[in-house]
């Protein structure tokens, strides 16, 4: 690589040999008397870092400057010059040393051989000759070693050809990143072609070995040289499970355009057969998105042994596509489904794909102006392991007007929606919903005061199964006032200044009540109470239900910032006030006669930068019972030092869960990490997940060995085990192998590590 601009130096190197023939006997003796002599560096030494080029270096100049030439001996001939001794050629960080140089310009070529080493910046080249041709503008160099300062890269080959286009051909090359006395790595190739116009490499015939040991083999193989993108085959991964077997599977890129690709994912496993993702990508002026799709034709486990029902054809489609028409006007769509219920639990990976209960399809249109929304969108759903459905929405149509708040700080809104819900041998309804609102905001420094008033009209038109019309309307009228003090306060510590804040808040909420038990459910939910509840205007997500209130939350939150205004720790208390019993309730619950709703609490520690506390409790002190609770600690004394504790409890009318976890990643030596991760659930008695791990990285290579055991099954809403499952745990021995400098051979092991461990950052090979 560094040819082209040794080339370049030489053309003006044969002027100078011709004009300036007193400067090369100035420089002879002062050659002597440094006794200068270049040899290549013995680097065998395994940096954390990439080696700075220091000693190495050639003296520092400016841009443009002459070229200066020094040798021991020098003489000219007709239209040959010669120089002999200690040749040194430098200019502009760059510097060519020599035995002895022979320069031609009649030919416009020169030979320099014997001891020949060139340097710059980035790298360092030693060879035993260099022939340049200036008419063909092409160069050859043979027997060469160099190194890369920027990575350690390092190595031999048997001859580098540079053609008049700058493309680079290595002959019987090897590379590694490795120091050149501890090789445990190399990659060797009968020939290398590097194109800088197209950005990308070939290799051919390449064999990466280890120790000396060929591993595997490439008859042909491209790379990028910069960062732009290329046709090839991607890293494979490798990994072991007792529900797959042997699973490998090998991506390949194509890049169709710019602007789009296409990945294909080959993939064999031992137990189940082969199976092709396929993933599309694009993007337009006006579209862009993704497609995925994959399909396994011929399921072994199904045809060999069904205990599960399984389909024989495995199947999973994910669309995710945008259109913007103009700046207002735009369409979508986003869609997932699969072949069956337990294809998250056969190909998914950890518990919270194999608990995957719902997946949806919907596709919109839609208008969106300061003043107006319009959007028209139909939404289906798959519904995993559950004996019912959903309704269809065929279609919805919404229409929402703003007006732009006023001076006095009034603002309003109409919202309205048409909606169709369709399900088979279900009662099926049509919806229209229209719902003006008021609402007058006043703020100060100190203080918020935002009422609002709305009114909600809502018609259903309802046929049951024997087509039996039914018409029902509603109206009701909600009013809310939110309102809040904000107070601080400057705290001095030895180590700084810190703000606190008091911000107390109190919301009101009115609704009459109305019978709506002759209403069905069609997308209405109770959400899980929490902060956001207490100042929600309905309890219930969705307006199938609005729920009658007459009632008071209140809360007080007290923060503590830094001088930088960074919250290092915040403090929250908060409930409800219940001023009349709860009548609308869904499933002909009883009615609701608390006179108050548990205590909640939150707290949040992040007081110095190793250890993060995040905790939350709902107390009932009506019966003395937390209903709900959670706790996580994460200590990170140091980068990559992790340890994470946590603790979740939560008690329902059915069920009570609690868990409890452990998650660390902790170096145990200079090169050695340990991580793992062990999830108990406390109340079946059962561990969800666990794993081991153990990396180990140099400076240019790196393995991660991973056994993972984890909870591989089928939980109903309440989280208890669905019935008839003949395997609850899968396991698997997963494998990351990274040789710096061409990839790494790596297992499905980084999602799942970083999502498992809260803070970790997979950092292999990097």
């Amino acid at each position: 690589m560094a040819t082209p601009a040794v080339a370049e130096q030489n053309v003006q190197l044969e002027q100078e040999n011709t004009t300036e023939e007193g400067s090369i006997e100035e420089t002879q003796s002062e050659l002597r008397q440094n006794d200068f002599v270049d040899q290549f560096p013995e680097f065998k030494t395994c940096p954390s870092e990439a080696l700075e080029p220091i000693r190495y270096q050639p003296l520092l100049g400016a841009d443009g400057e002459p070229i200066r030439i020094y040798s021991d001996e020098a003489s000219r001939e007709n239209d040959m010059a010669y120089l002999t001794g200690n040749v040194r050629v430098s200019q502009n960080q760059q510097q060519l040393t020599a035995d002895r140089l022979i320069a031609n310009n009649k030919t416009k070529s020169y030979r320099a051989e014997g001891d020949l080493l060139f340097t710059n910046q980035n790298f360092v080249v030693g060879a035993e000759s260099l022939d340049y041709y200036s008419l063909e503008g092409s160069t050859s160099i043979e027997d060469t070693r160099f190194h890369l300062y920027s990575n350690n890269g390092n190595g031999r080959a048997e001859n580098i050809r540079v053609d008049n286009k700058q493309v680079l051909t290595l002959s019987n090359t090897d590379f590694s990143t490795c120091p050149e006395d501890q090789k445990s790595w190399v990659f060797e190739s009968d020939e290398i072609v590097i194109d800088r116009d197209s950005g990308w490499g070939k290799a051919y015939n390449s064999v990466v070995k280890i120790a000396d040991i060929p591993v595997f083999y490439l008859p042909y193989i491209t790379f990028p040289v910069d960062d732009r993108r290329k046709t090839g085959l991607l890293p494979p991964s490798f990994s072991n499970s007792n529900r797959n077997g042997r699973d490998i599977s090998a991506p390949y890129y194509v890049n169709l355009a710019p602007n789009y690709d296409l990945t294909l994912t080959p993939r064999y496993m031992t137990s189940r057969g082969s199976m092709l993702g396929t993933e599309f990508r694009y993007l337009t002026p006006q579209n862009y998105g993704e497609l995925f799709f994959e399909y396994l034709p011929n399921d072994k486990a199904a045809t060999n042994n069904n205990g599960e029902a399984l389909p024989d054809k495995r199947w999973q489609y994910d669309l995710d596509h945008t259109t913007q028409f103009t700046d207002n006007w735009s369409s979508g769509i986003a869609a997932r489904k699969v072949s069956d219920d337990g294809y998250f639990q056969d190909f998914g990976g950890s518990i919270e794909d194999s608990n995957q209960d719902i997946l949806s399809q919907n596709l919109y249109v839609q208008y969106l102006s300061q003043d107006w929304l319009m959007r028209t969108e139909y939404q289906d759903w798959q519904l995993l392991n559950s004996p019912v459905e959903r309704y269809t929405i065929a279609p919805r149509v919404q229409l929402t007007r703003f007006f732009e708040p006023s001076d006095s700080g009034f603002e309003a809104k109409i919202h309205s929606e048409l909606t169709r819900f369709d399900k088979d041998n279900a009662v099926t309804a049509e919806r229209y919903h229209v719902e003006p609102s008021v609402a007058w905001s006043h703020e100060t420094l100190y203080s918020f005061f935002r009422p609002e008033l709305s009114f909600a009209y809502t018609q259903y038109e309802q046929t049951d199964l024997s087509g039996n019309d039914q018409s029902i309307d509603r109206s009701l009228p909600t009013l809310s006032i939110d309102t809040g003090l904000f107070f601080e306060r400057t705290l001095n510590f030895d180590d700084g200044d810190m703000t606190q804040t008091l911000e107390p808040r109190l919301f009101y909420l009115y609704t009459p009540y109305e019978e709506q038990q002759n209403i069905a459910i069609y997308d209405t939910s109770l959400p899980t109470f929490n902060f956001t509840q207490l100042f929600s205007r309905n309890r219930f997500s969705g307006i199938d239900r609005i729920g009658d209130a007459n009632q008071v939350s209140g809360a007080i939150t007290s923060r503590f910032l830094d001088e930088q205004g960074r919250e290092k720790a915040s403090v929250s208390i908060g409930r409800t006030v219940y001023l009349k019993d709860r009548k609308v309730t869904m499933l002909n619950l009883p009615v609701e006669t608390d006179k108050q709703s548990g205590l909640l609490a939150e707290v949040n520690w992040r007081w110095t930068d190793s250890i993060e506390i995040k905790s939350a409790i709902e107390w009932d002190d009506q019966t003395n019972e937390t209903t709900h609770g959670l706790v996580n600690l994460h200590y990170e004394p140091k980068e990559n030092h992790i340890l994470n504790l946590g603790h979740r409890y939560r008690k329902t009318v059915n069920r009570t869960q609690e868990e409890a976890e452990l998650a660390f990643a902790w170096p145990m030596a200079q090169d050695w990490r340990l991580l793992g991760r062990y999830n108990q659930d406390l109340t079946e008695n059962r561990t969800n997940d666990s794993f081991l791990g153990l990396e180990y990285e140099s400076c240019c290579w790196a393995v991660r060995v991973v056994a993972r055991r984890y909870i591989n099954i089928q939980l109903d809403s309440q989280g208890a085990l669905v019935p008839d499952q003949p395997d609850e745990h899968s396991s698997g021995v997963y494998i990351q192998f990274v040789l710096k400098g061409i990839g790494s051979l790596q297992g499905s092991t980084t999602k799942f590590l970083e999502d498992s461990i809260y803070g970790y950052e997979d950092l292999l090979g990097k």
